[in-house]
């Protein structure tokens, strides 16, 4: 059956389409060009288009199309078509192949932008791996898949383009007569799409686009708007942690420590391809391959078994690194240097905590730190913990509530509900659950019967944006607490608190006027009386005893008659 394309189409799977050269309910032209006839909606899902199967000739085909409400927008068009335009100049049996850029006009006179490309049959890494249970990969197929991705990162940069958007969903294993060998192909050259999302999101508010990210696998760079070729090689290396692990890189990275220990969950991988994915991930990205032809010597030389002897390994900080080839040993004299410059930022670093300890009263708002009435934070780590205390619901009805603040360096990104700020780098929420699960957040919450995720949200919008932003973000913090509790036998339920806009005086979006008031809170429920009404006893906890100098009225959404709690439907 023949689908009808035009937006405005009532009934574009009409039955009496696959009789017909036009639609039964629009009257427009089903061979899309006179010579796609389109199948099937794949995907429309991405916010900028929708992504159909097409046949020619009998042959599969893939065709974009930008979403009509974006027609008008020039900077979106331009971005669409530039997938077409870098596609169309990569020639290679690991790139789809694009037939083009084209416009079609619908029976209504309404102007579609599309794209169509070559169908790749196969599946995607990540869809391989957890058919296979994602157990890891052997060194020699890894071996196989990184010269393959190699060689078509090579050609991408030899034309000055960048994928930045390198994971294992975007690597597809083609099927193919020949099962010889595994043929890899590097898919969604869309990171055009991306930008369209994200330029559209911001535009009507002036910010600048926002970096492309994809938790785990971006380099830090990348994440501030500066990708390099070297930011894809990041990538690449995480995808292949993921592919000689079978684990998320973001289930082993350490934020406090800044290490992805990963090596402990390979098996039977030598230490000279551990070394060179480690290469490819170099912190500093001066220190990761000037290009792709590095990475493929280097795994020529793994494969002579001649690289044994041309690394070096030295002690930093406690820590043993191996060296790529070349990399340059520091000279006693720039050592000297360098110690005497950490030593003059230890100096800088401790004279500044003491006076930010000093301050920290003030530096948090005009109020004291803890009220009279007030728990103090019991530290666990980084994380600031208030015990169970009683409370009581208007039956005089009891339950036990604590509260865990999960760091104070933990702060919501101003005009986000995804990311949080920590040591001045914006991280994605979920990727907190290996630092919360070092922590022992597990343990600290000394089993509760049910998680609370506390949604609050700063003044820099409107009550009903930010009263719409403090929900997604307790959503948020639910969807990473039930990964951080789903082995706690006690925990048989999630809750959101939704506490909307801090209304502070003078209240600035930029500077926090308490210590908590962009913090990611958990609250976790003891005991309770049979019948207690929770929401009664929770507010009742929170406002005869709150925590630090958090207090439920300075939020749109503290007051009794709006106070509530929402049972988990995730």
């Amino acid at each position: 059956m023949s689908l009808c394309i035009n937006p405005s189409c009532p009934r574009p799977d009409n039955p009496a389409n696959h009789l017909n050269r036009f639609c039964g309910s629009c009257g427009s032209d089903l061979s899309v060009m006179g010579r796609y006839q389109v199948m099937r909606l794949i995907s429309d899902r991405t916010g900028f288009g929708k992504i159909y199967e097409a046949q020619e000739e009998g042959t599969t085909k893939i065709l974009k199309i930008l979403k009509e409400n974006l027609n008008q927008n020039a900077k979106a068009v331009e971005l669409f078509e530039q997938e077409a335009s870098v596609l169309g100049e990569l020639n290679h049996p690991g790139i789809p192949q694009v037939d083009g850029y084209f416009q079609y006009q619908t029976r209504n006179g309404l102007l579609l932008h599309c794209i169509t490309m070559e169908k790749i049959e196969g599946v995607n890494l990540e869809e391989w791996m957890a058919a296979r249970g994602n157990r890891p990969i052997s060194e020699d197929r890894a071996i196989l898949w990184l010269k393959q991705i190699t060689v078509i990162l090579q050609l991408i940069h030899h034309k000055s383009y960048l994928h930045r958007d390198i994971k294992p969903s975007n690597i597809m294993l083609r099927n193919s007569l020949d099962r010889g060998e595994d043929r890899l192909v590097l898919i969604d050259f869309g990171t055009a799409r991306e930008v369209t999302r994200t330029y559209l999101a911001k535009l009507s508010a002036g910010h600048r686009i926002t970096a492309i990210v994809s938790t785990g696998y971006t380099a830090p760079e990348q994440m501030t708007g500066d990708a390099t070729a070297q930011s894809d090689f990041f990538a690449l290396g995480r995808t292949f942690v993921f592919l000689l692990t079978g684990q998320h890189p973001d289930t082993m990275y350490s934020h406090r420590t800044d290490d992805l220990n990963w090596r402990n969950y390979t098996s039977g991988i030598s230490p000279q391809f551990l070394n060179l994915i480690d290469w490819l991930m170099m912190s500093d990205s001066r220190q990761r391959p000037a290009n792709a032809r590095e990475i493929l010597d280097r795994i020529a030389a793994i494969e002579g078994q001649t690289i044994g002897t041309s690394t070096t390994t030295v002690a930093i900080g406690g820590n043993t690194t191996t060296l790529p080839p070349n990399m340059p040993l520091p000279s006693e004299d720039e050592g000297r240097k360098k110690w005497f410059l950490v030593a003059f930022l230890l100096f800088l670093t401790v004279t500044w905590g003491l006076i930010a300890l000093t301050a920290l009263g003030f530096s948090y708002s005009e109020r004291s730190w803890l009220a009279p009435n007030a728990q103090a934070p019991q530290k666990k780590g980084d994380v600031d913990y208030f015990p169970y205390v009683e409370g009581k619901d208007s039956q005089g009805k009891t339950a036990e509530f604590n509260v865990a603040v999960l760091s104070r360096e933990y702060k919501w990104e101003l005009g986000s509900s995804s990311q949080v700020n920590y040591n001045s780098r914006l991280i994605p929420v979920e990727s907190l659950q290996s630092n919360l699960t070092e922590e022992g957040i597990q343990k600290i919450m000394n089993n509760p019967s049910e998680i609370i995720s506390v949604g609050t949200a700063s003044c820099e919008g409107t009550p009903a944006t930010e009263e719409a932003r403090a929900f997604s973000r307790a959503e948020q913090i639910q969807l990473l607490g039930k990964k951080l509790f789903r082995d706690v036998g006690s925990v048989k339920n999630y809750r959101l608190l939704n506490l909307g806009q801090f209304r502070g005086e003078n209240c600035q979006a930029n500077k926090d006027q308490t210590a908590y008031q962009r913090s990611i809170i958990i609250i976790g429920v003891g005991k309770q009386t049979d019948g207690v009404i929770l929401d009664e006893a929770l507010r009742s906890r929170l406002e005869a005893k709150p925590f630090g100098d958090f207090q439920i009225k300075d939020y749109s959404l503290g007051g009794k008659d709006k106070f509530k709690t929402i049972p988990s439907r995730l």
